[in-house]
């Protein structure tokens, strides 16, 4: 009896500690309005920090390089009008956030980087990084379902929520909750 009893605590405080406690969903959920109404918060925790993507050397990186940093991780591509669209905001965002944030856009593109290359000095995009998932792996691994959509990622390499389609992301609801983010 014993045994099941100690059985049952390692599996509750297990389950506790991959989902998110009731007053963080909370605060959190205050933050989710206008703008980011349709944000949708992680029903458990799933830590990123070890999936691979690459850069523009082709050069492999992994979330864990961004550790102590809150992340809008947003994946995009050329050919998808939406992320066209919001492309400019992402840029601004970048630029209007000083501290532990980055923006990682994460092209799809099977073009490759020239063609993001040619996308980001047409569009003048000058303060994100190129990054990239040609084959798609990362986009697999974060069960990615359409384009563009964005996952915020917290400091220690926890997914927060994901938010799919085009957004002005360098609004105030959106700082507010970045800066909140930041601070915690």
């Amino acid at each position: 009896m014993k045994f099941f009893s100690i059985l049952i605590f390692l599996i509750l405080t297990n389950l506790s500690s991959t989902s998110y406690a009731k007053e963080e969903k909370d605060v959190i959920n205050s933050f989710l309005k206008e703008e980011l109404k349709d944000f949708e918060l992680s029903k458990e925790k799933k830590n990123i920090s070890n999936l691979i993507f690459k850069d523009y050397q082709e050069k492999e990186i992994s979330f864990s390089d961004f550790k102590g940093k809150v992340l809008l991780v947003n994946f995009w591509a050329t050919w998808c009008a939406p992320c066209i669209k919001e492309m400019p905001s992402l840029d601004r965002l970048k630029s209007k956030v000083d501290g532990n944030f980055d923006v990682i856009a994460i092209s799809v593109d099977r073009d490759g980087v020239k063609k993001v290359n040619d996308f980001f000095s047409e569009n003048k995009i000058t303060n994100l990084e190129k990054f990239f998932d040609i084959k798609n792996l990362l986009a697999k691994e974060m069960n990615l379902f359409g384009l563009p959509t964005s996952f915020f990622v917290n400091k220690e390499g926890d997914l927060i929520g994901y938010y799919q389609g085009d957004m002005e992301w360098d609004n105030e609801v959106v700082l507010e909750f970045i800066n909140y983010l930041i601070k915690i």
